[in-house]
Protein backbone atom coordinates (compact mmCIF):
# COMPACT_ATOMS: atom_id res chain seq x y z
CA UNK A 1 0.00 0.00 0.00
CA UNK A 2 2.83 2.38 0.85
CA UNK A 3 4.62 1.72 -2.46
CA UNK A 4 1.37 2.15 -4.39
CA UNK A 5 0.72 5.49 -2.69
CA UNK A 6 4.22 6.73 -3.60
CA UNK A 7 3.73 5.80 -7.24
CA UNK A 8 0.30 7.43 -7.36
CA UNK A 9 1.79 10.61 -5.87
CA UNK A 10 4.56 10.68 -8.51
CA UNK A 11 2.12 10.15 -11.37
CA UNK A 12 -0.25 12.81 -10.03
CA UNK A 13 2.57 15.34 -9.80
CA UNK A 14 3.70 14.37 -13.29
CA UNK A 15 0.21 14.81 -14.71
CA UNK A 16 0.01 18.33 -13.29
CA UNK A 17 3.42 19.14 -14.77
CA UNK A 18 2.51 17.82 -18.20
CA UNK A 19 -0.80 19.68 -18.18
CA UNK A 20 0.99 22.92 -17.38
CA UNK A 21 3.48 22.33 -20.18
CA UNK A 22 0.65 21.65 -22.61
CA UNK A 23 -1.38 24.78 -21.89
CA UNK A 24 1.43 27.34 -21.63
CA UNK A 25 1.75 29.35 -24.87
CA UNK A 26 4.94 28.27 -26.61
CA UNK A 27 5.41 31.70 -28.15
CA UNK A 28 6.10 33.15 -24.69
CA UNK A 29 7.57 30.19 -22.83
CA UNK A 30 10.49 28.71 -24.73
CA UNK A 31 10.74 25.87 -22.22
CA UNK A 32 7.60 24.41 -23.81
CA UNK A 33 9.40 23.77 -27.11
CA UNK A 34 9.61 20.05 -26.31
CA UNK A 35 6.16 19.77 -27.94
CA UNK A 36 7.76 20.55 -31.31
CA UNK A 37 9.74 17.60 -32.73
CA UNK A 38 11.94 19.90 -34.80
CA UNK A 39 13.51 21.48 -31.70
CA UNK A 40 14.70 18.25 -30.11
CA UNK A 41 18.27 16.98 -29.74
CA UNK A 42 20.06 19.92 -31.38
CA UNK A 43 22.00 21.10 -28.33
CA UNK A 44 24.27 18.71 -26.44
CA UNK A 45 26.33 19.04 -23.25
CA UNK A 46 27.82 16.91 -20.52
CA UNK A 47 25.44 16.20 -17.58
CA UNK A 48 26.85 18.78 -15.16
CA UNK A 49 26.55 21.53 -17.76
CA UNK A 50 22.97 20.51 -18.46
CA UNK A 51 22.18 20.70 -14.75
CA UNK A 52 23.42 24.31 -14.56
CA UNK A 53 22.04 25.47 -17.91
CA UNK A 54 18.53 24.17 -17.24
CA UNK A 55 18.42 25.70 -13.75
CA UNK A 56 19.45 29.04 -15.30
CA UNK A 57 16.23 29.09 -17.38
CA UNK A 58 14.52 30.31 -14.22
CA UNK A 59 16.80 33.34 -13.78
CA UNK A 60 16.67 36.90 -15.07
CA UNK A 61 17.27 37.34 -18.81
CA UNK A 62 16.67 33.70 -19.69
CA UNK A 63 13.89 31.80 -21.46
CA UNK A 64 11.15 32.08 -18.82
CA UNK A 65 11.71 35.76 -18.12
CA UNK A 66 11.76 35.32 -14.35
CA UNK A 67 13.92 37.24 -11.88
CA UNK A 68 15.11 34.38 -9.67
CA UNK A 69 18.67 34.32 -8.32
CA UNK A 70 20.50 31.02 -7.78
CA UNK A 71 23.26 30.12 -5.36
CA UNK A 72 26.26 29.38 -7.59
CA UNK A 73 27.16 25.86 -6.41
CA UNK A 74 23.99 24.31 -5.00
CA UNK A 75 21.72 25.94 -7.65
CA UNK A 76 19.07 26.59 -4.99
CA UNK A 77 17.05 29.79 -5.42
CA UNK A 78 18.22 32.55 -3.08
CA UNK A 79 15.42 35.07 -3.58
CA UNK A 80 11.73 34.78 -2.69
CA UNK A 81 10.08 31.77 -4.32
CA UNK A 82 8.25 32.48 -7.57
CA UNK A 83 6.28 29.22 -7.42
CA UNK A 84 8.17 27.71 -10.38
CA UNK A 85 10.99 25.19 -10.24
CA UNK A 86 12.88 24.38 -13.45
CA UNK A 87 15.39 21.55 -13.35
CA UNK A 88 17.04 18.81 -15.36
CA UNK A 89 14.75 15.80 -15.68
CA UNK A 90 15.44 13.33 -12.86
CA UNK A 91 15.56 9.60 -13.50
CA UNK A 92 12.30 9.11 -11.59
CA UNK A 93 10.60 11.78 -13.72
CA UNK A 94 11.76 10.15 -16.95
CA UNK A 95 10.62 6.79 -15.61
CA UNK A 96 7.15 8.03 -14.75
CA UNK A 97 6.71 9.36 -18.30
CA UNK A 98 8.00 6.13 -19.86
CA UNK A 99 5.77 3.91 -17.71
CA UNK A 100 2.74 6.11 -18.35
CA UNK A 101 3.39 5.86 -22.09
CA UNK A 102 3.29 2.06 -21.87
CA UNK A 103 0.01 2.05 -19.93
CA UNK A 104 -3.55 2.25 -21.17
CA UNK A 105 -3.29 6.04 -20.96
CA UNK A 106 -0.31 6.23 -23.32
CA UNK A 107 0.86 4.93 -26.65
CA UNK A 108 -0.57 1.44 -27.26
CA UNK A 109 2.30 0.66 -29.66
CA UNK A 110 6.02 0.61 -29.09
CA UNK A 111 7.64 3.96 -29.74
CA UNK A 112 9.67 2.64 -32.67
CA UNK A 113 6.62 1.47 -34.62
CA UNK A 114 4.44 4.52 -34.00
CA UNK A 115 3.72 6.94 -36.82
CA UNK A 116 4.15 9.84 -34.38
CA UNK A 117 6.95 9.14 -31.90
CA UNK A 118 5.36 10.48 -28.73
CA UNK A 119 4.29 8.98 -25.43
CA UNK A 120 0.66 9.05 -26.56
CA UNK A 121 1.07 8.25 -30.25
CA UNK A 122 -0.26 11.66 -31.27
CA UNK A 123 0.93 15.28 -31.28
CA UNK A 124 -0.26 15.96 -27.71
CA UNK A 125 2.35 13.64 -26.24
CA UNK A 126 6.01 14.09 -25.35
CA UNK A 127 8.38 13.50 -28.25
CA UNK A 128 11.10 10.86 -28.06
CA UNK A 129 13.36 9.62 -30.84
CA UNK A 130 13.69 6.08 -29.53
CA UNK A 131 17.31 6.05 -30.70
CA UNK A 132 19.11 9.10 -29.22
CA UNK A 133 20.56 9.00 -25.69
CA UNK A 134 19.29 11.52 -23.17
CA UNK A 135 20.92 12.39 -19.87
CA UNK A 136 18.78 12.19 -16.76
CA UNK A 137 19.65 13.64 -13.37
CA UNK A 138 20.53 10.40 -11.66
CA UNK A 139 23.48 8.13 -11.04
CA UNK A 140 25.95 6.67 -8.59
CA UNK A 141 25.78 8.17 -5.10
CA UNK A 142 28.77 10.35 -4.22
CA UNK A 143 29.95 10.50 -7.84
CA UNK A 144 27.52 12.87 -9.57
CA UNK A 145 26.64 16.59 -9.57
CA UNK A 146 29.16 17.62 -6.96
CA UNK A 147 27.84 20.42 -4.74
CA UNK A 148 24.37 20.56 -6.33
CA UNK A 149 21.49 20.29 -3.86
CA UNK A 150 20.29 16.68 -3.73
CA UNK A 151 16.68 17.66 -4.45
CA UNK A 152 17.67 17.93 -8.12
CA UNK A 153 18.93 14.40 -8.76
CA UNK A 154 18.34 10.77 -7.81
CA UNK A 155 21.13 8.64 -6.37
CA UNK A 156 21.75 4.90 -6.57
CA UNK A 157 24.24 2.37 -5.28
CA UNK A 158 26.29 0.15 -7.60
CA UNK A 159 23.55 -2.48 -7.48
CA UNK A 160 20.33 -2.64 -9.48
CA UNK A 161 18.61 -3.44 -6.20
CA UNK A 162 18.76 0.30 -5.47
CA UNK A 163 16.30 1.09 -8.28
CA UNK A 164 13.48 3.38 -7.16
CA UNK A 165 9.73 3.04 -7.59
CA UNK A 166 8.68 4.42 -10.96
CA UNK A 167 12.15 5.15 -12.38
CA UNK A 168 11.93 2.56 -15.24
CA UNK A 169 15.28 1.10 -14.14
CA UNK A 170 15.98 -2.15 -12.27
CA UNK A 171 16.55 -5.63 -13.59
CA UNK A 172 14.27 -8.21 -15.10
CA UNK A 173 14.70 -10.60 -12.17
CA UNK A 174 11.89 -11.79 -9.91
CA UNK A 175 13.65 -10.35 -6.84
CA UNK A 176 13.83 -6.86 -8.33
CA UNK A 177 11.25 -6.59 -11.12
CA UNK A 178 12.28 -3.55 -13.15
CA UNK A 179 11.82 -2.36 -16.73
CA UNK A 180 14.94 -3.85 -18.31
CA UNK A 181 14.12 -4.95 -21.85
CA UNK A 182 10.63 -3.45 -21.97
CA UNK A 183 9.35 -2.70 -25.49
CA UNK A 184 12.45 -4.29 -27.02
CA UNK A 185 14.85 -1.93 -25.21
CA UNK A 186 18.43 -2.63 -26.22
CA UNK A 187 20.42 -1.67 -23.10
CA UNK A 188 20.20 -2.05 -19.33
CA UNK A 189 23.70 -1.10 -18.13
CA UNK A 190 23.99 -0.05 -14.48
CA UNK A 191 26.16 2.83 -13.25
CA UNK A 192 29.60 2.35 -11.68
CA UNK A 193 32.49 4.49 -10.48
CA UNK A 194 33.95 4.98 -13.98
CA UNK A 195 30.58 5.66 -15.61
CA UNK A 196 28.42 7.16 -12.86
CA UNK A 197 25.70 8.99 -14.84
CA UNK A 198 22.50 7.45 -16.22
CA UNK A 199 21.13 8.05 -19.69
CA UNK A 200 17.91 6.83 -21.29
CA UNK A 201 16.43 6.47 -24.73
CA UNK A 202 19.33 5.11 -26.77
CA UNK A 203 17.96 1.85 -28.13
CA UNK A 204 14.36 2.46 -27.09
CA UNK A 205 12.29 4.38 -24.56
CA UNK A 206 13.09 1.85 -21.79
CA UNK A 207 16.80 1.53 -22.53
CA UNK A 208 19.14 2.81 -19.84
CA UNK A 209 22.88 3.09 -19.98
CA UNK A 210 25.87 4.45 -18.03
CA UNK A 211 28.30 7.13 -19.18
CA UNK A 212 31.24 9.08 -17.83
CA UNK A 213 31.04 12.73 -16.75
CA UNK A 214 32.53 14.33 -19.87
CA UNK A 215 30.38 12.47 -22.40
CA UNK A 216 28.23 14.77 -24.56
CA UNK A 217 24.52 14.15 -25.01
CA UNK A 218 20.99 15.56 -24.88
CA UNK A 219 18.76 16.31 -21.88
CA UNK A 220 15.36 17.72 -20.98
CA UNK A 221 14.13 20.25 -18.50
CA UNK A 222 11.10 19.91 -16.24
CA UNK A 223 9.04 22.87 -15.02
CA UNK A 224 7.14 22.24 -11.79
CA UNK A 225 4.51 24.81 -10.86
CA UNK A 226 3.26 25.15 -7.30
CA UNK A 227 3.28 27.29 -4.19
CA UNK A 228 6.18 27.05 -1.77
CA UNK A 229 8.80 25.68 -4.16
Amino acid sequence: MKEKTKLQTKLTALAVTLFAAAVLPTGHVKAALQSNPNTQYKTQYDPTTWMTQIRQIETSGNAMGLSETLETTSLIATSESNGIDVHMMKSTEYGAIAILSASGYGNPQTLQSSAVKTTTGNKTGIYFSGSIMEWVAGGLSGNIFDGVNSRYFDTYSGSQASARIGDALGSASTTNPGCAGWHSASYSAWVGSSNPYFSHGEGGLFSFYRYYASYIGCARGVAVVGAGL
